[in-house]
Order: structure tokens, then sequence, then C-alpha cells
């Protein structure tokens, strides 16, 4: 998902820019910047008395079947009439169900996932959890000299950087080092599976949101493309770019196209500016030509080159038994989940599910026994975030998970198992850092531009691919709190469906 509609052709990426459209927040590499509000209004999350056991029942009070009527309503007058419709609104008061439209069909959730992904980590990983990254070698440093390789290793931490690799190389300079004799490798080995989400399109790979979620990742896998005097401009010269940008006659169009499985991009088209964020294969080799070009800076000789490894490789290194030179950690689970729900950053949910895949995959047996043996990381988790739901009486089996982001096709779920989620998410301990991930109407995140009408007074998660709009989350009326599930699928007209889902979450309050 992106935090808006993207528009995609089968080979690359055309952008067509009238004056300044084309600085929308769709490929704006500064959106995140401003998600975090330290005076952002907010309102609490009562604690629900709910037996999710129990069948929820359909509540008949005049005022909620003309709240359902006025809906239908609303879905009915737009011009989206003819789109898929799933909406489920439950009071946290006392449990009845004010709203239910096809609540209990299939739909595709988009980035409204990640919901389900937050709420299964903070309750199976704590919201203190931190992952951590370490430099290690079969051999001590003696003498300043290190005999063998140095092995920089990753379990999967979403927020690894430049700096955090630069305060790598600081330990390693502040412990005497000063030649190594072998190679940097970037060692990705720590999951297993697939780094790409199962059923992800795969014209989606190139743009940062399809970033590949690697053990080893480093500056969110992605890179800030521009143009200067006509020339595409990259920020890392671990990706080499090509192609002319002509001034623009009248129209502008600019075509993106980094090939797969490589990190080549090629620009071309006309137009005078260009902003997008385009995801870095094999972040692994990215991150240890980061560490060798830091050591280097530092004045430390590197004999070797800078490698990768994943858990194919063969003779890869063990990082058991060997010694660890440097580490650090990173921000705690429940920052990294707050920073993934206000921007909804893909590669977050990526390694968060394959990090509870990795930890907790022995106790979620996959429905295939074949599949036990033979799965990754990223198929574990899946198994795990359904074994939760299964577990809180929120869905069954048909239910299906394929990613933890939301971005692939596959991911089927019901507006009532989402909206059972945030009921049961509302009563666990969790429950307030789950809520202070939410953006918040009018004010931040994905929401900071929509709902300003009832602003601070709905905390949701958005969600967004082709032909697919979900919003999902709480809405504060003056006497209780409703938890909403809101998903339009094959959405197929010009414009986005976010104006009516946005009539329909405002309509729930007033």
């Amino acid at each position: 998902m992106t935090p808006i509609k993207r528009i995609k052709n089968y080979l690359f990426l055309l952008v067509f820019v009238c004056g300044q459209i084309f600085s929308s927040a769709c490929f704006n590499s500064n959106q995140n910047q401003n998600s975090e509000n330290t005076n952002q209004p907010t309102f609490e999350i009562p604690a629900p008395n709910i037996n999710l056991a129990k069948p929820l029942e359909i509540s008949q009070k005049p005022e909620d079947v003309a709240l359902a009527k006025k809906i239908s309503e609303i879905i009915d007058k737009s011009e989206f009439a003819n789109a898929r419709w799933g909406i489920f609104a439950v009071s946290l008061k006392d449990g009845r169900v004010l709203v239910a439209k096809d609540a209990q069909k299939l739909f595709t959730p988009a980035s409204a996932q990640k919901l389900l992904t937050s709420v299964v980590a903070l309750d199976n990983l704590g919201a203190d959890f931190r992952w951590k990254t370490s430099v290690f070698s079969s051999k001590n440093i003696e003498n300043g000299m290190l005999e063998g390789d140095l092995i920089l290793y990753g379990q999967g931490a979403p927020d690894l950087s430049g700096e955090g690799i630069e305060n790598l190389a600081n330990q390693l300079q502040q412990k005497g080092l000063k030649r190594v004799k072998g190679a940097i490798i970037g060692d990705e080995s720590y999951f297993k599976g697939d780094n790409l989400g199962d059923g992800w399109a795969w014209n989606e790979l190139q743009w940062y949101y399809g970033a590949e979620a690697s053990a080893l990742s480093v500056n969110r896998n992605e890179a800030d493309l521009k143009l200067q005097d006509g020339k595409p401009k990259i920020s890392t010269d671990f990706v080499q770019v090509s192609g002319e940008v002509k001034q623009a006659q009248d129209v502008e169009a600019i075509g993106v196209k980094r090939e797969l499985g490589a990190n080549k991009v090629h620009v071309w088209g006309e137009g005078k500016s260009l902003d997008v964020r385009v995801a870095v294969e094999n972040p692994a080799l990215w991150s240890a030509k980061l560490l060798k070009d830091a050591l280097t800076k530092k004045g430390i000789i590197i004999e070797g080159e800078a490698k990768s490894a994943d858990w194919k490789t063969e003779n890869k290194p063990n990082a058991e038994g060997f010694s660890e030179l440097a580490s650090v950690k990173s921000q705690t689970l429940g920052e990294i989940v707050r920073k993934m729900n206000k921007d909804s950053i893909n590669l977050y949910a990526e390694l968060i599910l394959r990090t509870l895949g990795k930890k907790f995959g022995e106790t979620a047996p996959d429905e295939n026994p074949k599949m036990q043996k033979l799965r990754g990381d990223d198929s574990a988790g899946t198994s795990v975030v359904k074994k939760w739901l299964t577990d809180n009486n929120i869905a069954n089996d048909e239910v299906k998970i394929h990613d933890g982001s939301g971005l692939s096709r596959l991911n089927f779920v019901t507006p009532e198992s989402l909206g059972r989620a945030l009921v049961a998410i509302a009563q666990l301990k969790n429950a307030e850092v789950f809520r202070n991930s939410l953006p918040i109407s009018g004010t931040d995140g994905t929401l900071r531009g929509r709902l300003g009408n009832v602003s601070g007074r709905i905390l949701g998660k958005t969600g967004s691919i082709m032909y697919v709009n979900a919003l999902a989350g709480y809405a504060k009326r003056n006497d209780e709190t409703l938890a909403f599930v809101v998903f339009c699928n094959n959405e197929t007209r010009k414009s986005d469906s976010s104006g009516v889902i946005d009539a329909i979450a405002a309509s729930l309050i007033q």
C-alpha cells in the first residue's frame, strides 16, 4: 500500500504532470517527516467487556438502523455504487453492532492488514522488543589486525540506517581495528524464505513500497531519485541511473523503470520535476558496502570486497561461536509499529511478520504438513497471525493472510474479523501503544489531510492499492467509542473512493 492511490503501467510508471501536480504525496520522499506530532489530539479507547466467543448481534435500535440506512444511501448516491463495499461498526461500550454491510464476506484489505500484524506482534513480542544488528568475526583483533572476514549480521531490524552503520564502524575503530585481511560480508541468512511478499505484483517491486524484506535491511531499502538539469540523480552510488529528461513543451510525462533483479534505473520523457523513491535490490550487499566505506573513511584498510550471503548461500559464515565485535539495537517494537502505521511503511510490516515466523513459527502449524517442513519465516509468520486470530475468536480458516503489509492481492479478510481484532487489542495490555500508532483524523500520518471535519475524533489505518481502498480504526462519539472497518474493493473509477469512505466514517460520529 501507499498513502494514496498509485497509477502504474505494466512495464513502467508514467507520471503525467500539469504544473505542480507531480508533487503529490504518492511520490513525495519527504512525506514521513511530519508524522511525529507531540501535541496530537487523541482520545482514550475504553477496555471493552465483550465476549468474542459469542456472536455479536446487530442492533435494532432506531438510531442504529437509521445510521445503517444513511451509510447505504451515501454509497448508493456516490459514483462508487457498483464497487464492493464491506462495513462493520461495533460499540466498545455494549458490544452492539451498529452497521454490518457484507461484514462476513471476504475483502482485500490493502494496508489495513497492518493492523493485524501490529496486534499479533505487540501481543507476542511485547512493546519493548528490540532487534539487534551485530558485527562478528571468527578471529580477534590483534595489534590492529583482523585476519578473517567481518560479518555484518542482521536479525530483521526495520530501522537500521547509515547512522547505525557508522556507529558500528566507530565501535570497531575504538577496539583498535586498523586492517581487515578478509572481506566485509553482509549476512541476511537469519530469515529463511522469500524477501518479497506472496502475491505481490511484479511491477510494484521497483518502488519503495515494494522493497524486499531482508534480515539485513538499511535505510528502508530505498533511494531518492530526482532531476538536476534534466539528468537523473540518485541518493546512493549503489544504484546506477541512466537517461535524460527533455524540457516539457506542454504536458509533463516522465517515465521511471528499475530493472527487475538489478540496481539499474532508467529515466526518460519530458518534464522538469521528479521526486520519487525506488527500491534498492540486495540491501545486504548495500549494507556491507556502507560498512566498508565507513571503515575506509576512518583510515581502516579493507583488503577484501563487500559481499552478501543469505540462507541459500553455500558455505556461508556461521555467526554461532564467532566473536561479537560490535552491535546496535533498534528502536522498540512499539516505536516501530507507530512509524509503520502512521506512515504505512510496508517494509516494517514485512520484517515484523518474518520475526514472528522466526520466533513463533513452531507453535503455528501449516495447513499443509509438507509445507510445514519447507516453509520460510515469511509463510510461518502468516500462520502465527492466523493462529492468533483463531485462538482469540476473531476469525476462522476462511480468512487468508499472505503478507504483513497488505500489498498482496492474495489477502482476504472480513470486515467483522478485522473489527473483532480491534475489539481484542483494546482488551490487551499494549492497547495504548497500539492506539498511539494510529493516524489521527485531520492531524497526522496518512490521515493528516483527511477527515478534518471530525479532526481528532477518528483513529484509523488507511489502506490503498489499485482498485482497493480501506479505513479501519476507532471513532469517538460523545457517549461511546466505536471500532469500525470500511472496505471498498473493485473501485475502477478514475477518482478515488477515499472521499466516500471519509463520509461514512464521519457519519459514525455525526
